[in-house]
């Protein structure tokens, strides 16, 4: 196996919540957006390229922005997360009523021809701090052929301006055993509540939450082919449905694949709210200004 360390960043979204496109928000102590500061921390360790998946109306400014900030010799490339790239046996569906892509699977699904050997996977509107970074390369260079990710305290992850989507992690002895996705949550009443697998609940104060770090083998390439087939199959008549990428990661989990967990040791760092902007951009530059 190629053992050359690739960083795929999901640079496709739209932002919904935000009202624009975040990933490309100067955020930084440069005016730098997330996406460069991951790439920064990346090339710091180890990771030799980075795949960026986007729509095409973005390569123009992302190309002004990583050559205005990037080493010139480090080397990007894009892919576009297209509606109809998709599994052969997925496209026998009729998808004339599909507007938007599939979710963070497809995503990544739309990056598998530029990925040779293992790889580092995130979003491109988050910040993971340099010791993320360390612990994905140090990871799949000891593991190339086994998937891992790093989890972070989820209290440390809210937002004071709205509800937020995070995968809940059951994790034993050092490995992931469940990630189950939880949609809108928030503090009330001095508890965490939020919508999971069995409706709306609370969560432990404590839990660890996925934030889209993770480190895979091409082998997910495999698990997204089966699993996004039976999803379009399944649910491909619904507008808005998406495959999320920790559901890709259970199905992995289920056919008894090992995923190895390391806890963040920094803060993570995100904007789900045009709110949140200013917050993020003073604790940014109090963590790098140094």
């Amino acid at each position: 196996m190629n053992t050359e360390l690739t960083l795929v960043i999901m640079a496709a979204g739209l932002g919904s919540r935000f009202g624009g496109d975040k990933q490309l928000a100067a955020l930084g102590p440069a005016g730098e957006p997330m996406l460069v500061l991951s790439i920064m921390s990346a090339i710091r360790s180890g990771f030799q390229r980075a795949v960026l998946v986007i729509r095409p109306e973005l390569e123009t400014e992302l190309t002004e922005i990583l050559t205005r900030f990037l080493p010139a010799d480090f080397a990007y490339h894009f892919c576009y997360q297209a509606l109809t790239d998709l599994p052969e046996a997925a496209q026998l569906v009729d998808l004339s009523h599909r507007l938007k892509p599939w979710g963070t699977a497809h995503a990544l699904w739309s990056a598998r021809h530029l990925i040779k050997g293992p790889m580092a996977v995130i979003n491109a509107d988050d910040f993971y701090g340099d010791s993320a970074f360390a612990s994905l390369a140090k990871g799949l260079s000891m593991r190339p052929t086994e998937w891992m990710m790093v989890a972070y305290p989820i209290e440390l992850t809210l937002s004071e301006h709205g509800g937020v989507n995070r995968g809940l992690c059951q994790v034993e002895n050092g490995q992931l055993k469940s990630v189950a996705e939880w949609l809108n949550i928030a503090e009330q009443g001095g508890q965490l509540v939020g919508d999971g697998p069995q409706g709306h609940a609370s969560l432990p104060p404590k839990s660890l939450v996925s934030m889209t770090c993770w480190g895979f083998s091409p082998s997910i390439f495999d698990v997204i082919k089966r699993e996004l087939t039976e999803f379009i199959g399944q649910q491909g008549q619904q507008p808005k449905s998406e495959c999320y990428l920790p559901a890709i990661v259970q199905a992995g989990i289920e056919q008894g694949l090992p995923v190895y967990v390391d806890v963040a040791c920094e803060p993570w760092l995100g904007v789900t709210y045009p709110q949140d902007t200013v917050w993020v951009k003073q604790k940014l530059t109090e963590l790098l200004s140094d």
